[in-house]
């Protein structure tokens, strides 16, 4: 019985969703939503935690306010090596840069540095995340915005997480994608990610 306490999903009052099937339209294909659709947000992540870990990070990934996304995918960040090369320094720098003050200028400076790091890199990724978070794609000098698809923010963050999860091997990917989750539900709750 404390087991099942222990287990119990937690308020997830940062989260506006109450059903897990209102992020069917963002999750695409990536994840199905049968089995756990009709349950709320917390109780659905806490079977998908179980049962699918990288399911889990997507879904959470939708989840989360967009700010606390990315608090998400800076805190995973730091299970890295502290001796990062220059441009993946960089990258992670305008991602703490966004979060210290979200705006348009900011989001731009991600992107390009995010592309100079690359965008098979953890801190590149987190930067595109933060490109996709809001506003247009196109240059800002064109009037026409260009929105990216509903969903793309989400998991694109998801993947940065992933990425962070496996960078240091296979054997090392469970551990570290469980205290990844953990943070996130707890951004979720509320909390700071620890």
């Amino acid at each position: 019985m404390n087991d099942e306490i222990a287990t119990a999903p937690r308020d997830w009052s940062r989260v506006k969703w109450t059903r897990a099937a209102q992020l069917a339209p963002m999750m695409g294909d990536a994840l199905p939503m049968e089995s756990v659709g009709a349950l709320p947000p917390a109780a659905a992540f806490a079977v998908l935690r179980d049962n699918d870990p990288a399911g889990a990070a997507n879904f959470v990934a939708q989840c989360l306010p967009r700010v606390d996304a990315v608090r998400w995918v800076l805190a995973c960040l730091t299970y890295t090596d502290e001796s990062l090369p220059p441009a993946r320094a960089v990258a992670a720098k305008a991602v703490r840069r966004w979060l210290a003050g979200p705006s348009d200028d900011a989001r731009r400076l991600a992107f390009q540095a995010g592309e100079i790091a690359g965008w098979d890199t953890m801190e590149g990724l987190a930067c595109l995340a933060i490109f996709l978070s809001g506003g247009s794609m196109a240059p800002a000098t064109q009037e026409m915005p260009v929105n990216p698809q509903p969903g793309v923010f989400g998991r694109v963050v998801a993947s940065a997480v992933l990425v962070a999860a496996h960078a240091q091997g296979g054997l090392a990917y469970p551990d570290r994608i469980a205290a990844m989750l953990t943070k996130a539900d707890a951004l979720a709750a509320g909390e700071q990610p620890g």
